[in-house]
């Protein structure tokens, strides 16, 4: 093809408003001479006219009839027109937060777009609708060509949930671990939901004979107006001002590119002071508690609770009488003996190895394997030791350094799980200093840390928290990290007595996602007890404790809260009997065992 003279070129460029013949069409009359203009020397064609001529033929009878005027067709300014008048309405939605009727846009802003002064409209360019200055579509390469845009833009990301058919199962908190994230504003709206009920069902039961059935209250704020006791539910919150204001350290400089430095659990400091304050809240509003600061210090954020009491003169606040948990749970009754069941057959619980510390006691964990395995020396434990049906190792399996990237008893660790997966099934939770995520749900250590024990049929590693079944008696539990953090939020003394206050208040992680990071899960809790287990365990302790808990109904078995300790501080092992959970036996493995 020749090339097209400089003059061709010129004389080929579009009249004003010419660049929307190709979307809206032109008259017959100014198709032909903007063709003839476009002709070069040799007789050819630009593409632009050839273009032109191609979309001509599928232009409607009525637009190619219509008068020309400032190079527009009628149909292409009521177009034009209508397209202003959309734009409007959208800008006056998006201004007032919702959608509006087309009969919203004021006459006054119609008429003021409908009398401004028409401007060319441009191919390459997009419409700048004016409205008081203010209105303008983003996007410099936006063409006619391209749809309007949508009244709301915003963007709704379709979330993954687990299905509730797997709460029960021993993936539980492995499936939570892998959806997608997510705010978790609506988590505690979720949890209030879940164990309302339960709350509000034990409310009565301890108060009813002296609050009328009127007076409890289905929300928080229909405590206005009211007099005498009422009960309210809702759930915790704990304003604590000794906690660091983790905005205000984002911005120092040495954080302000980088994450924050991730505490040592071992070194947390308590977040209680006489300062502290707490509040009910629900769906409606929030209430502020009056209690002592004894009192006060006894909860902690995130717990479901009944309230009962009555509002001040003020109105501003609430006095308290009586607080009680959401004690939903019904436990599962452990199962008969079978007659073939071999008397005293136990699951022994380790925690806190530390594996390839400077400090480890290398010799303790040799004979803590020997027993496991059921080669006591001495005739008293040679039978206990062959009673070990299972194994479960509550998080702490590895030392690390801060200044070092890989654990240094990886080929440790994974010796010791294949010789034990060889003579009972083991069951390996990471800690919080393992290598997993840090939030929970933590996910399963990965195979590729147990090139040995991996291969073993009896070998696991799961999510922490944790639940299973063993010789049909139910255990659930976690590493020790919602014990911990509940005591940093709390006055609650003993590790014990966090624990059980977890299984009063049917919730496996209170604190989370308060104080405790966790994902933000959206429609399902996993942190909720449904059902009480027969063990209840936390691992990474300084001291061995277990209790008994009485069943909440009448008829089931109980519970046995256990806390696991760190094999690195005390080197013990505790077994619970499968056949009876209330026979708990703690072997040490010391020193002066040696």
């Amino acid at each position: 093809m020749a090339p097209v003279s400089k003059k061709a070129k010129i004389a080929a460029r579009p009249a004003a408003g010419g660049g929307l013949q190709k979307f809206f069409g032109a008259s017959k009359s100014a198709i032909p001479a903007a063709a003839d203009a476009a002709v070069g020397g040799d007789g050819s064609k630009s593409a632009a006219v050839a273009e032109t001529q191609a979309v001509t033929k599928e232009v409607a009878p009525a637009q190619v009839a219509a008068p020309v005027s400032n190079g527009l067709t009628d149909a292409q300014k009521q177009r034009i027109e209508e397209n202003r008048r959309k734009a409007i309405e959208r800008q006056l939605a998006k201004k007032n937060g919702q959608a509006i009727d087309k009969a919203a846009v004021t006459p006054s802003a119609t008429a003021k777009m409908a009398t401004s002064p028409a401007k060319s409209p441009s191919p390459l360019k997009p419409q700048t609708l004016d409205m008081d200055q203010g209105l303008k579509r983003k996007g410099g390469n936006i063409t006619p060509e391209k749809a309007p845009l949508p009244a709301d833009r915003r963007h709704s990301n379709a979330v993954i949930q687990p299905n509730t058919s797997t709460l029960e199962s021993e993936d539980k908190f492995c499936t939570f671990g892998k959806v997608p994230w997510k705010q978790y504003n609506s988590l505690y709206a979720l949890r209030l939901e879940r164990l309302r009920g339960a709350a509000l069902a034990q409310a009565q039961s301890l108060w009813s004979c002296e609050v009328p059935a009127g007076n409890f209250l289905p929300s928080i704020s229909a405590t206005s107006g009211s007099s005498g006791d009422v009960v309210i539910v809702g759930v915790t919150f704990k304003d604590m001002p000794s906690r660091n204001n983790v905005i205000a350290q984002y911005k120092e400089p040495q954080w302000a590119t980088s994450c924050l430095p991730e505490e040592d659990v071992d070194l947390q400091e308590s977040l209680c002071s006489d300062a502290d304050t707490l509040w009910l809240e629900d769906g409606s509003c929030r209430l502020r508690l009056e209690l002592q600061a004894e009192d006060v210090a006894k909860h902690a954020t995130g717990f479901v609770v009944a309230v009962r009491g009555s509002l001040t003169p003020d109105g501003k606040s609430f006095l308290v009488k009586n607080i009680c948990l959401a004690q939903a749970s019904t436990a599962v009754p452990v199962p008969p003996v079978p007659e073939s069941a071999v008397p005293g057959q136990y699951v022994a619980l380790l925690s806190g190895l530390l594996i390839g510390a400077p400090d480890e006691d290398i010799e303790a964990r040799s004979r803590a394997v020997e027993f496991l395995l059921g080669r006591s020396e001495t005739g008293n434990e040679q039978a206990l030791s062959r009673a070990v049906q299972q194994v479960v190792v509550c998080g702490g399996v590895y030392w690390t350094d801060a200044k070092r990237q890989v654990p240094p008893g990886l080929a440790e660790a994974d010796s010791m799980f294949a010789q034990l997966a060889e003579k009972c099934p083991v069951h390996v939770l990471p800690g919080h200093k393992d290598p997993s995520n840090l939030s929970l749900p933590q996910m399963p250590l990965h195979s590729y840390f147990f090139r040995s024990a991996r291969n073993c049929s009896q070998f696991k590693s799961v999510s922490n928290p944790y639940q299973c079944s063993v010789g049909g008696m139910q255990l659930l539990g976690h590493s020790g990290q919602p014990i911990r953090d509940l005591m940093r939020c709390s006055s609650i003394p003993t590790p014990i007595a966090a624990l059980a206050t977890c299984l009063d208040a049917s919730l496996l992680v209170p604190t989370a996602p308060d104080t405790l990071a966790t994902q933000p899960f959206e429609k399902a809790d996993p942190f909720i007890i449904e059902t009480a287990p027969q063990v209840l365990f936390s691992g990474g302790h300084s001291e061995v404790e277990y209790e008994w808990r009485e069943p909440v109904a009448t008829g089931s078995s109980g519970t046995l809260c256990v806390c696991v300790p760190s094999f690195h501080k005390r080197p013990a092992v505790v077994l619970v009997n499968l056949n009876n959970p209330r026979d708990v036996r703690v072997m040490e493995f010391g020193a002066e065992k040696a």
